[in-house]
């Protein structure tokens, strides 16, 4: 188990939580896929037990990765949307709490913290998109692969940090 301050892991659990806001499957797909490479960091409780078993990683994967193409489509419903923002806030949460176990922390501050970092990554990201579209020109869907980028980047950062 690392060994970090508890900063560490609810400022950890707020920058997942706005990875969920900026892509919703990608936090728990990640922590996942490090969890499922790394059992021993997750408790026995779910749910950062669920995550760590090898199919729930494979599958969170498969559904992040979808939800990169998605994204880029027209059709695709706006993150704002009541149902899109509630999937966000959900997988924050839920994505927080497990960080939280991973930590032996509290699993309801991580559910607290995922949830306020996916309503700042889902308002914000919202916002960023928009407004760069307006003043750069570029095209939505190059703009939303740099956010992409941003996303996994965010959530790979932490997952190096906590595990050395």
């Amino acid at each position: 188990m690392p060994i970090h301050s508890d900063a560490f892991f609810y400022i950890s659990a707020v920058l997942l939580g706005v990875v969920a806001g900026m892509r919703s499957m990608m936090a728990p797909a990640i922590l996942a896929l490090t969890l499922a490479r790394r059992p021993e960091l997750a408790p026995a409780s779910a749910p950062a037990s669920w995550l760590a078993m090898r199919p729930v990683a494979i599958v969170l994967g498969l559904m992040a990765l979808g939800e990169l193409v998605a994204d880029k489509l027209p059709r695709t419903p706006n993150r704002t949307a009541l149902g899109p923002f509630l999937a966000r806030m959900i997988t924050g949460g839920f994505t927080g709490a497990a960080f939280m176990q991973v930590g032996q922390r509290n699993v309801w501050i991580g559910v607290a913290c995922g949830v306020i970092g996916a309503i700042l990554g889902t308002f914000g990201g919202f916002h960023a998109r928009r407004n760069a579209d307006r003043i750069t020109g570029m095209r939505d869907p190059y703009i939303g692969a740099l956010e992409d980028v941003i996303a996994i980047a965010i959530a790979g950062t932490v997952m190096a940090m906590l595990v050395p």
